[in-house]
């Protein structure tokens, strides 16, 4: 009886821990293209890793590495002289 128990102990102390690493190893990726593929990950770039959870917001504007092109851009960019750098029009 008691090994019995023991077992059902066993099962229930894995079963409740599965979805705690299961977060953890779905974003286990050194591919980019799968890990923005999955829900529940993120691909950071500066760290080159796939990592759980929604990624950091980024100003589109800054991919924008001069004046001209920044203030032609469709996305509503504009170039601020004191940052020297392209922003959003809205910040």
């Amino acid at each position: 009886m008691r090994p019995m128990v023991f077992g059902v102990f066993a099962v229930l102390i894995a079963i409740g821990s599965g979805p705690f690493e299961a977060a953890a190893a779905e974003c286990a990726t050194g591919d980019s293209a799968i890990c923005l593929s999955l829900p529940n990950c993120h691909w950071d770039g500066e760290k080159r890793g796939c990592y759980p959870g929604p990624g950091e917001k980024r100003d589109a504007c800054a991919a924008h590495g001069s004046e001209s092109i920044c203030n032609t851009s469709s996305l509503g960019c504009k170039w601020s002289d004191t940052a020297n750098k392209c922003e959003s029009k809205g910040e």
